[in-house]
Order: C-alpha cells, then structure tokens, then sequence
C-alpha cells in the first residue's frame, strides 16, 4: 500500500493549486510530499507554544524581547492579524433555508435524511422504493434501457406509485437490478416485460418465453459496468458469482453454452444455467417464490465497487451517514468516468452540510451552547462567499468575544485556556502573562493565530485526522511532512488530501463493501 510520507512536491504543488478537477487522474497515487516551503514568517520567527521550547520566562519582558507595536513592526517581526471577524454572538434577523445542490449540476453532497444502517446499501423489499431507486440511477446517467420503453413503462410508473396494468415486475428482479447497480456502477437492461412494451416475441407456443409472464420474472442484462456481456466474458461471471449469492435455489440463468464454447467453467450453487444467445446474460425466478437472501449482503457478500466503497466512506467521515442511492449513483460516476479523488473529497469539505456540521460542533465545542440559526446562515453564508474555510470556524470562535468571556474576561484567564483548549495541557505562569501580554499588545486574534499555527497544534490536528481517516497514528515522517503542508493548504486541504490518498482508498474497500 503506498505510504502518505513520500509524495513528491509536484503533487503538493498541484495540489495546492487546485487542479483536482473532474478528468484529472488521482491526486495521490504517489507517497506524500516533503514540504519545501518553510513556513511564513510570522509562524516562525514568533514564539511557539511547544513543549521544547516555552515563550520567554519572562514575567514582565523587557521593550526590546516584546514585539514591536502593530503601528510599527519590524522586518521579520510577527505581523498582528487584524481583528475583524464578527463574534458568533451575532444575530442575524434572515432565517435560513436549507440549501440542497441539484443533482447532478452540483458537485456537492446533497443534504438528506437517511436510516440506512452505514456500511450496508438499503436494498428495499418495496417495489416502489426500488423503482425510485432506479429512476435515481437513471436521473445519474446509470441506468439505461434498450428499448427506452422499459424504463418508461415498466419502472417510472411504478416509482410513481402503480404500475401499468400488464406491467408489473417481480420485486426480485427490481432487486437484483439495484444490486448490480450498486456493485458495478452503470447498467444497460434490455428486456423485462415483452407484452407491456408491445413486443409479442415468443409468447405462444411452443416457447412461453417468461419474460411474457405477468409479473415479468425475467429480466436480461445487455451491459454491466460499461462491459457489454456475452455470457462468457469475465464480467458475467462475476455478476453471476455476486447473484448466486443471493438468489434462492431455483433461479435460472442463460448462456451456458456461451461458457462452455468459451471453456470457462463456472460452478453456481443457487442457478441452474441453461442455453441462450450470446449478447446478454438472462437471469429468471420461474420455478421459485422464495425471496432473496439479502441478510447475506454485508455478511460476507460485497455488493459495492471500489468507487462505491470510497463513496461510503466520504459520507460516513464528512457527513456521519450513508449515502442515498442517488448521491451514491452520482458521485461513483464521477470516479468511474476518471474524476480525480481529491475533487470528490474537495467537494465533500466544501459541502453546506459539512459546513453546517462543524458550525454547529464549534458552538458546542467551543462556545459550550447550542447554534441559533441566524447564526448558521451567518457563518454559513461567510463560508459560502469565501470569506473564511470550513476549518476557520474553530478560531473565529477562539476569538470571539463571547469566548473571551466564558473564559475569564481577561487576557490572563484567555491566555491559560488556549493552553487547555489547543495545546491540551498547562503552561507556567511566566508563560500565561507572556501571552497575555501579547493579546493586550496585539490582539486575541494574533495570539489564537500563534497557538493555531504552532507545530505543536497542527500536531495535535494531523494526528487527529489520522485517527478518524486512517484509523491509525501518523508515522513520524508522515506527520512531519503533514505538519509542513499544513500553513500552505490548510487543514480543509489536508482533510481533502488525506481523504484523497491511497491508504484511504484502500481502507475504505474494507470497511464499506
């Protein structure tokens, strides 16, 4: 597995420069870069609160160890931020509305409600839920039908809530259909129900073909994955490998002789095969009612592709749920037709309802109290604008006066919660006064940039990604080079790139199938 510690800086270059687009092939498939870029001047030359080297013991520190006055900074001096962003106190009269992407114009995580349980796709036993799942296959560019007729008249309908009369479709056909989708990403059909189309092919004697049976018990399978199917090829046998394991015993599939001429042996414990054409793979419930065994799926069945897998995974980190069939659909497409991952992820960080997550986690986390919408849509639409990232929601709370206040009223008091609140332990009190000195000189503001930007703090936010997105602690090179990048992409850009790489590529497969 390629390791996060060894990209080379041209991918960092491109990466900071934004060309994830849709086209662009993975940003890391390479190791993790090695930062060249020292950091900016004022995080280094500026006093660090690390654990190797404390600010200047110093209580009341002389003119000449203080930095200079924001009215006048010298040449490599740390240079004051200016304070201007309004506390989270602020209370906007505009109610907000809920903003959801259409999809598939926006590239951004639609915002929905879903119980799926994570991990394991939501294959329906209601014909009507999966006939809406297969219009949102369709809506996404996934699911075609050869004749057009199929679709329009023997699914739309029952995703509208009836089904035309001689249309009907056996609810396991509507099933296995969904779980192609899901595992190989696109689907051509290009038979169900003959009669409902106006096609009377094989219905007499002597053939009573069961796709004239109503409801349609057959359907056939013309392109799966974009692989157009023969009955032979490897493509069928792994759809009919991943149908075996869930139809019951009875269930027919065709094309035995394309296999055979083939030499392809394919030994199926559910499916008697017998002889068909070779231009698709049929599959039929004849000769049984049993249902399927969709208690299988998830236990020990894999029923999503690499894309779908990583898909999952996004929405289970980012968004803590999985996705609907449609988002799904959608975002594998993207992967499938050659999107760059750290697009994807790009997207998934710059989402309003990732957005909307770590605003509220920050007025709970930092402000200890619960969001108000006027102050979501305020941040939230600061975030849209591009006046600030998701990931500078955690200082422009630091800096609020609101927390000014819960945590004392006074630089003093400011100065030893940020030693508790980033650095996660205590300082001295020569170390307390020399901050809070700072912020009477400076500003809160410059001082939470200091804390912020410390090696000791980007630290303690790369491990932390590490955890929840790799599930692992970061390797000392790897957090190194991480901790370098951090300054020059951010932390939404080292999310995006970590969630982008390889390793989590990787991991996903095997926590999502």
């Amino acid at each position: 597995m390629t390791r996060l510690n060894r990209v080379s800086i041209a991918v960092t270059i491109a990466l900071v420069a934004g060309l994830g687009g849709v086209g662009v092939q993975p940003a890391f498939a390479q190791p993790t870069p090695t930062p060249s870029v020292a950091p900016s001047a004022a995080a280094s030359t500026a006093p660090l609160p690390t654990a190797t080297e404390a600010p200047a013991p110093t209580p009341t520190p002389t003119p000449d160890a203080v930095p200079p006055s924001p009215g006048t900074p010298a040449t490599g001096s740390p240079q004051p931020i200016a304070t201007t962003t309004p506390t989270p106190t602020a209370q906007p009269t505009i109610v907000p509305t809920p903003v959801k992407s259409a999809q598939p114009a926006a590239p951004t995580p639609t915002p929905t409600t879903s119980t799926q349980a994570v991990g394991t796709p939501l294959v329906s036993n209601d014909p009507h839920e999966l006939a809406q799942a297969l219009v949102d296959a369709k809506t996404a560019g996934a699911l075609r039908t050869n004749p057009p007729a199929i679709f329009d008249r023997e699914i739309a309908p029952l995703a509208q809530g009836q089904a035309l009369t001689g249309c009907t479709v056996d609810t396991r056909i509507l099933q296995i259909i969904v779980l192609t989708l899901y595992k190989f990403g696109s689907v051509t059909i290009s038979d169900i129900q003959r009669p409902c189309i106006g096609d009377q092919t094989n219905c007499g004697p002597p053939t009573y073909s069961v796709h004239c049976t109503d409801p349609a018990r057959a359907v056939d399978f013309a392109v799966v994955g974009g692989v157009v199917l023969n009955g032979s090829n490897s493509q069928t046998i792994q759809l009919l490998k991943l149908l075996d394991s869930v139809v019951p015993d009875g269930t027919n599939a065709g094309q035995y002789q394309c296999r055979v001429s083939a030499g392809t042996s394919l030994y199926l414990v559910n499916i008697n095969q017998f002889s068909d054409s070779c231009n698709h793979e049929h599959i039929d419930f004849r000769n049984t009612n049993v249902p399927l065994n969709l208690a299988a799926i998830g236990a020990g069945v894999n029923v999503l592709s690499a894309s779908g897998s990583y898909v999952t995974a996004l929405y289970n980190d980012y968004l803590a749920r999985t996705p609907a069939f449609s988002e799904l659909m959608f975002w594998t497409k993207i992967l499938d037709g050659g999107g760059a991952r750290t697009a994807v992820s790009d997207a998934f960080v710059s989402s309003d309802e990732y957005r909307l997550i770590r605003i509220n986690a920050a007025y709970r986390g930092i402000l200890g109290r619960g969001s108000d919408p006027g102050g979501q849509t305020f941040w939230l639409t600061r975030m849209q604008q591009g006046l600030l990232t998701t990931d500078d929601i955690e200082t422009s709370f630091y800096g609020s006066l609101e927390y000014f206040t819960n945590h004392g009223g006074t630089n003093l008091s400011f100065a030893q919660s940020l030693y508790q609140t980033l650095l996660k332990r205590s300082g001295g009190a020569s170390e307390y006064q020399f901050w809070a000195d700072l912020a009477q000189s400076h500003g809160r503001d410059w001082v939470i940039a200091q804390f912020w930007d410390s090696t000791e703090t980007i630290s303690s936010r790369v491990s932390s990604m590490y955890s929840a997105y790799l599930g692992r602690v970061p390797d000392p090179a790897g957090l190194q080079n991480w901790v370098g990048l951090a300054l020059k992409i951010g932390d939404s850009g080292l999310r995006s790139g970590l969630t982008g790489s390889d390793e989590y590529w990787s991991r996903a497969a095997t926590r999502f199938h």
